[in-house]
């Protein structure tokens, strides 16, 4: 027996959905390119720096690229997008300071900078809804 009530049709069936697409491909893309690009430089005598410090840029990048995913899932910047945004910029100027070889003692305020420009980004971009 059936649970639909008799002389009614049964639901037509969903379309299919096409594949989600992920950002693996494209964040592997960029940290290729970024390497790419410190090797090229290290191999031709331009930067001898802390070339290991690239790896801090991969979750920069994936922290980066949730802003923009949660903005798209959402349809608007939420405070995890912000959050996001803050993390990525964090690590994405300790990471440059690393590996431009910088004297930390100086350069720490950029990473007050950083957050700050996260924050205010972020919070100017809530407050637009």
């Amino acid at each position: 027996m059936s649970d639909q009530p008799s002389g009614s049709m049964p639901p037509a069936p969903s379309e299919p959905r096409p594949p989600a697409r992920g950002g693996a491909g494209w964040i592997g893309g960029i940290v290729l390119i970024v390497l790419g690009v410190v090797f090229m430089l290290q191999s031709s005598g331009i930067f001898v720096g802390n070339w290991w410090t690239v790896f801090i840029y991969i979750p920069a990048a994936i922290s980066l690229f949730n802003v923009f995913r949660t903005w798209r899932r959402d349809g608007r910047f939420t405070q995890s997008a912000t959050g996001s945004l803050v993390g990525g910029l964090l690590l994405t100027t300790v990471a440059t300071i690393l590996l431009l070889n910088l004297d930390f003692s100086r350069w720490w305020p950029a990473i007050l900078i950083a957050i700050g420009l996260g924050l205010v980004v972020g919070n100017s971009l809530i407050s637009r809804r």
